[in-house]
C-alpha cells in the first residue's frame, strides 16, 4: 500500500496496523523525521537497528532477532537502513514471522520502477511503502510554519531566509529549527537574533553578488568577487541558490505574459517576494528574456554537474566563471 509521507507524518498511527514498512527515497530529512516519530510514539518498545552490510556479512542475524524473546518488553521494532535488492529474499522471509509485536521499518535510498524491493512492498495491500521524495520551496514553507506554530513573530521572510540558508534540505533545515527553538525559549522570534543564530551572512553575501551578477553590473561584481570568501562545502548551495532566483525569475516572465503586468505577476507567484525585493526583481526582468533564463539554469546545471564528476576541480574557478557570464550577458543585454 503506497502511503503518503506527509500524511504518515502527521499521523504516524496509520502504519500501526502494517507488520512490514518501506520507506525510501532522496529525502534523508523526511526519512529522518520518520524514524524519530516512530521512536518517540514506541518508547516502551525494544528498537534493534540492522544495516545491510551486518546482513551480507551473517544472514542470520535478522532471523535471530526475530526469533528471540525481547527482554525489555512485549514488543519489538527491527531498524533495517541502507537496504537494497541484494537483501529482498531476507526481506520476503521475514514478512512471514512479523506480527503486531513485531515489527520491521525497511530504509532504502532512490529505488528505481524495477527495483524488486519496490515492486514487492506495492504490490502487497498489508504492507506499507512511504516514497520520500525532494522537497519543494512550498512544502517546506508548510513544513516550518507547522514545527514554528505557537511562536510569536514568524513571518514570511523569517521563513524565506530559513529556506535560503537551507540549499532546500530538510536535515539542515529540521537542525535550524531545533537552535531556533532551544534559543527563543519564551516563542518570541526576533529577525534580528535569526541572521545571527543562522548564520545568515553567507546567504546575503551571495545574494548580493548574485543579484549583481544578474543586472549586470560589472564593476560591482568584480569587486565581490574579490571580497566575498567562498566556503569550499558550500557550492551546492552558492549554485541551488543562484538557480532559484533564475527559476522564479522565469516563473514571473511566464505569468507575466497573460498579466501584461510585472507587479502583478510579483503578487501572483506562489512563493511571494518581499516588498523590498520587488524593485530588483524587477530590474533583473528588464535585462532577461524567458529564453535567456532557461539558457542560464542550463549553464548552471552543467557547472554543477562537473563539480559532482571531479572532486578535484577548481569549484571557486567555476562558480567565479558563472557569474561573470552571467554578468556580461545581462550586462550586453541592455
Amino acid at each position: 500500500m503506497i502511503l503518503k509521507s506527509f500524511i504518515i507524518e502527521k499521523n504516524i498511527e496509520i502504519l500501526e496496523k502494517y507488520k512490514l514498512s518501506l520507506i525510501y527515497g532522496e529525502n534523508e530529512g523526511i526519512k529522518t523525521n520518520l524514524k524519530n516519530i516512530i521512536k518517540s510514539k514506541n518508547k516502551d518498545v525494544e528498537t534493534i537497528t540492522i544495516f545491510q552490510e551486518e546482513l551480507i556479512k551473517d544472514n542470520k542475524i535478522l532471523l535471530k532477532e526475530l526469533s528471540n524473546t525481547s527482554l525489555f518488553s512485549a514488543k519489538k521494532i527491527i531498524f533495517l537502513h541502507e537496504a537494497t535488492d541484494k537483501i529482498f529474499k531476507q526481506i520476503v522471509e521475514s514478512a512471514d514471522l512479523l506480527n503486531e509485536d513485531l515489527k520491521i521499518f525497511v530504509f532504502c535510498q532512490i529505488l528505481d520502477k524495477k527495483s524488486k524491493i519496490r515492486n514487492f512492498f506495492e504490490k502487497a495491500k498489508n504492507l506499507a511503502i512511504i516514497p520520500c521524495y525532494q522537497d519543494t520551496e512550498k512544502s517546506l514553507i508548510i513544513h516550518i510554519n507547522t514545527e514554528l506554530r505557537g511562536y510569536k513573530g514568524i513571518s514570511p521572510e523569517i521563513v524565506n531566509l530559513i529556506i535560503s540558508n537551507s540549499n532546500l534540505d530538510r536535515k539542515i533545515i529540521d537542525n535550524e529549527l531545533v537552535k531556533i527553538k532551544s534559543f527563543f525559549v519564551n516563542k518570541k522570534i526576533e529577525l534580528n537574533q535569526i541572521y545571527e543564530l543562522l548564520n545568515i551572512k553567507l546567504s546575503r553575501d551571495f545574494d548580493e553578488i548574485r543579484d549583481a551578477s544578474l543586472l549586470g553590473y560589472k564593476k560591482k561584481v568584480n569587486l565581490l568577487l574579490g571580497q566575498v570568501q567562498f566556503q569550499t562545502e558550500d557550492y551546492m548551495f552558492y549554485l541551488n541558490n543562484f538557480s532559484r532566483r533564475v527559476t522564479k525569475l522565469l516563473e514571473i516572465k511566464n505569468i507575466n505574459e497573460n498579466t501584461k503586468d510585472i507587479e502583478l505577476a510579483l503578487d501572483m507567484l506562489k512563493t511571494k517576494v518581499f516588498w523590498k525585493d520587488k524593485p530588483v526583481y524587477i530590474e533583473q526582468l528588464k535585462k532577461w528574456n524567458s529564453e535567456e533564463l532557461t539558457n542560464t539554469l542550463t549553464d548552471i546545471g552543467k557547472v554543477e554537474l562537473m563539480m559532482k564528476k571531479n572532486s578535484t576541480i577548481r569549484s571557486d574557478i567555476l562558480l567565479k566563471d558563472l557569474l561573470v557570464n552571467v554578468c556580461n550577458r545581462a550586462a550586453n543585454s541592455a
